[in-house]
């Protein structure tokens, strides 16, 4: 890998790039949105196989794929009901890497690359040819004490790792690594998008569930929002400092009295999808 991968080519520029990363490079990681599952400190636990680490959960690696033709079940991505295809994940893997040329200039493989080099040690490109040995090599290490989350965390140097939830989720996980010895710091994000997205299949169940796990009657605007400023101030006993959205758009509103009528329309699924996007919209200036 080529220490200078991600600089300028111009050697005047590059050469300021590298005086300027060297000022940074050994501080500690401050990773405001990290793409990691709070399960993995809580428990500790090893990560079950290469293909379980860097395929079935990573959505940028498993759409570019899909996207060339590969089917979702041939990558063991669990279908809509949970179910996980019955499958030897080394078979996974191996369409992975029979694929994996496809990743070439996309963001995906820089990561990739630099993980298989710079964490995992691999000399080789995985390809149809490595994929095997590029398997077994991973899942050697991935048994071993240094790989177990905690310790990469640490390796990692990382200060601070934010993961991100839903508002319905109750946060077990964060519990169980705030109730450890570990001193590491994993903070969460408050995602409400399941109960401010109209447009979500079961948005007006999930609007009541948020009602029933926060005491308020989700039945009307204003106890609608006094949910989510419970939900919000219990997110931030785990640490939460921002809301996180996946909005199709960055609309915003500030309809006054008209949002409570059109709450109204969203819960009961009668929203055109104009008014869906201004609810949404609605929603956003309600967070910030």
């Amino acid at each position: 890998m080529n220490p200078d991968r991600l600089f300028p080519a111009d050697p005047a520029v590059r050469t300021i790039a590298r005086n300027l990363y060297e000022r940074v490079a050994d501080l500690p990681i401050i990773s405001p949105h990290g793409h990691c599952d709070p399960r993995w400190f809580a428990e500790n636990a090893r990560f079950p196989d290469p293909a379980q680490l860097f395929v079935v959960p990573d959505h940028y690696v498993f759409r570019m794929l899909v996207s060339q033709g590969v089917p979702l079940e041939a990558l063991g991505v669990p279908y809509a009901d949970g179910t996980v295809p019955e499958a030897d994940p080394r078979e996974f893997w191996r369409l992975f890497a029979q694929n994996y040329h496809l990743f070439r200039g996309t963001p995906s493989s820089l990561w990739l690359d630099h993980a298989f080099a710079e964490v995992f040690g691999m000399d080789e490109r995985l390809s149809a040819d490595t994929a095997d040995a590029a398997y077994d090599h991973i899942d050697a290490q991935l048994a071993t004490e240094a790989f177990r989350p905690r310790a990469l965390f640490d390796r990692f140097n990382i200060e601070a790792l934010a993961t991100t939830e839903g508002a319905l989720d109750d946060l077990k996980w964060h519990q169980q690594i705030a109730d450890s010895d570990w001193t590491g710091r994993v903070v969460t994000t408050y995602r409400p998008d399941t109960v401010v997205d109209p447009d979500t299949p079961g948005f007006a169940a999930n609007v009541a569930q948020l009602g029933e796990i926060t005491g308020e009657d989700t039945a009307t605007w204003e106890g609608y929002l006094n949910a989510h400023r419970v939900r919000r101030a219990y997110f931030r006993k785990f640490g939460a400092t921002a809301t996180d959205h996946g909005h199709p758009s960055a609309r915003t509103e500030d309809l006054g009295a008209d949002a409570a009528a059109l709450f109204a329309k969203a819960v009961a699924g009668k929203c055109t999808p104009d008014e869906a996007d201004a609810f949404r919209g609605q929603m956003l200036t309600e967070m910030a």
